[in-house]
């Protein structure tokens, strides 16, 4: 009877132990689960065990912003919508590979880049990249123009400095305010933070042209430095230190580097300012001779290119194609693809490549909405 009675507590304390170990092993308390995909979960080893693998990657991305509302819309629109076990270990299957961050990406040198034979052009497709709204401007009074000045991912944390104005004829410079976007969560500090208003702005030769020539403003070492014109023969260094919601101070460091379209340029583009292009050519340094990037006619609307930029450590550049759209060129694979399209025909502004948990993306406005886009796994 004692050995019975041993054996049957033996019996409930491991499926006791079991059921405690199991109940914790999901990303959240099955002892609090409600809801029918929660309990499915608990009850569900493999799933639970993915919930587990989820919530650890998730974890060191939980503050930004930007992932927060990938993990909300996966939830949503994803994983809550699957009705079988198989549709749901593919789903947790494939956030987490998006989650997990990637490798630092090596740089390519002259000899990884190959010249297309004259009669080839890059392979052509269409390849939508995951899409993210972080914040609105303020669209103020007077607004009639908007750039991205910068953006920059520092410590794993995006910035991005963003300007509202008008050309100041008179002043024969930008006028309008400066702003600072941090992929925060939005209960850490405001969304966008104002860094100057009303100012004079002197941010390059040509801001918000194809080539905009040197650029007075940019990122140095965790700070913005830019120049603040005082009367049209009188400009003054500033800088902000990213992330303070300091007041800019003063500073005899002047910021100047080349243009987006060149400073981290792999090759050199051939596109003409017209209206309609005929063809994107690009030549290298190390090689004789020139290779197309978009042919005639490819996409049948054909060409209408603004603002190249190049990527800091990939073989890419991107560009807008008239207005409402964003394409990406691989100078190694020889691809051209495009991966953003705007919503309801509005206007794509400053497409300026970032690197974000490993992964490369593109930062954008779309109107006054300041906006992020992130390459899916291939």
């Amino acid at each position: 009877m004692k050995v019975s009675n041993f054996f049957t507590a033996g019996i409930a304390f491991v499926a006791l132990f079991l059921f405690d170990s199991y109940a914790q092993s999901a990303g959240f308390d099955c002892g609090k689960a409600s809801t029918e995909m929660e309990k499915k979960i608990c009850d569900t080893p493999s799933l639970s065990t993915l919930d587990e693998q989820l919530s650890a990657v998730f974890k060191p991305l939980k503050n930004r912003r930007t992932f927060q509302v990938i993990e909300s819309d996966w939830l949503a629109s994803i994983r809550n919508t699957c009705e079988s076990t198989e549709c749901l270990e593919d789903a947790y299957d494939q956030q987490i590979r998006f989650l997990t961050p990637l490798p630092e990406v090596v740089s390519v040198t002259g000899k990884d880049i190959k010249l297309l034979p004259e009669n080839k052009a890059y392979t052509q497709y269409d390849r939508s990249w995951k899409t993210v709204e972080l914040a609105g401007l303020p669209n103020e009074k007077n607004v009639a123009e908007r750039f991205i000045l910068s953006a920059e991912t520092l410590s794993g944390m995006l910035y991005v400095i963003a300007f509202e104005g008008y050309y100041d004829v008179t002043m024969a410079c930008y006028r309008g305010s400066l702003y600072e976007y941090v992929d925060k969560s939005p209960m850490a500090q405001p969304i966008v933070h104002t860094i100057a208003k009303n100012i004079g702005f002197d941010g390059a030769i040509d801001l918000g042209s194809n080539d905009d020539g040197k650029r007075f403003a940019g990122i140095f070492d965790g700070a913005f430095y830019y120049r603040q014109q005082i009367t049209k023969n009188l400009i003054k260094g500033m800088v902000y230190k990213l992330g303070s919601s300091a007041e800019p101070a003063e500073s005899s460091l002047l910021f100047q580097q080349w243009s987006n379209t060149n400073e981290n340029a792999r090759g050199g583009l051939l596109f003409s300012g017209s209206d309609m292009f005929s063809q994107l050519k690009i030549y290298y340094s190390h090689t004789p001779g020139f290779e197309i990037v978009a042919p005639t006619n490819m996409p049948a609307i054909g060409w209408n290119i603004f603002n190249p930029i190049w990527s800091k450590p990939r073989p890419v550049f991107y560009f807008k194609n008239g207005d409402e759209t964003i394409w990406r060129a691989n100078v190694v694979d020889k691809t051209l693809a495009k991966i953003v399209d705007a919503n309801d025909h509005a206007v794509i502004q400053n497409p300026t490549p970032v690197e974000v948990n490993g992964r490369e993306a593109i930062v954008y406005l779309e109107g006054s909405m300041l906006k992020i886009a992130i390459a899916p796994d291939e």
